[in-house]
């Protein structure tokens, strides 16, 4: 996996790539959480490279959204491949976690 993280308009973008399993996971967890305790606490990810997402992936996702809530922020995803999205609507973590479909939507839903 790789992590590309940008910030614009008081909203931290997290770009990632590849798989988001208990291998990566910890990597991405740790510049996340770090972020959003920095203050950073309105987060778009672009899933839009990933091509697989585990239990600990979703774990991340959800500590990073109740994270960002405690901040008085929020979590959006957007660009989730048919196989990462299904992950998402199984679990039930799409009706805890907004996903969007694009980049301009995911920080409109983030007042960005």
């Amino acid at each position: 996996m790789d992590l590309t993280t940008t910030s614009r308009d008081g909203v931290t973008l997290h770009a990632i790539n590849g798989r988001i399993d208990a291998a990566t996971s910890t990597a991405l967890e740790g510049a996340v959480l770090a972020g959003i305790a920095g203050g950073g606490a309105r987060v778009l990810m672009d899933m839009r490279a990933v091509s697989y997402v585990s239990s600990a992936g979703l774990r991340v996702v959800l500590m990073a959204t109740k994270q960002a809530r405690a901040a008085r922020g929020g979590v959006v995803l957007f660009g989730l491949q048919p196989a990462v999205r299904e992950v998402f609507a199984i679990s039930g973590f799409d009706k805890i976690v907004p996903i969007v479909a694009g980049e301009a939507e995911g920080l409109a839903v983030l007042g960005g």
